[in-house]
């Protein structure tokens, strides 16, 4: 069965955004992951020793948990995708300007190369990438 350009890039589009919100969702785990895991994990990234500190714990938690948070509203959109069609654009236009931001963050904080690579480009090219599908899903693109 063949289905207009539209409609495949519209799946596209809404594949992206929910596989994403699932990743995100994945951050639920590290809010209740015992510190000493956090400091296994600090250190097996070659992070150094983890700073075992109230503010530290509770940065990683909340962070974690955010992340999360964003996550179901990703999938939440994916799941809804008509009737949250106006919110495409901007999950895609802000996802471009975190992943920016991420990357001054990173480079900012000294975070190891494999970090700062593996983290703000994928975001911002994800939010591209949800807005290139989007526009390409929009019928008047296929004139």
């Amino acid at each position: 069965m063949n289905q207009p350009p539209s409609s495949r890039y519209r799946n596209y589009c809404r594949g992206l955004i929910g596989v994403v919100g699932v990743g995100l969702m994945l951050a639920t785990v590290a809010v209740f992951l015992p510190v000493s895991q956090m400091a296994i994990i600090h250190r097996w990234l070659g992070l150094g020793d983890f700073p075992d500190a109230p503010i530290t714990i509770y940065l990683a938690r909340s962070t974690s948990l955010l992340y999360a948070l964003h996550g179901v509203v990703m999938f939440y959109v994916a799941w809804h995708f008509d009737r949250c069609q106006m919110l495409v654009p901007l999950l895609g236009f802000l996802h471009v300007v975190l992943g920016i931001a991420m990357l001054g963050v990173d480079l900012n904080a000294g975070m190891p190369l494999y970090w700062t690579a593996g983290e703000g480009l994928p975001i911002a090219l994800t939010g591209g990438a949800i807005l290139w599908l989007n526009r390409r899903s929009s019928p008047a693109s296929n004139r």
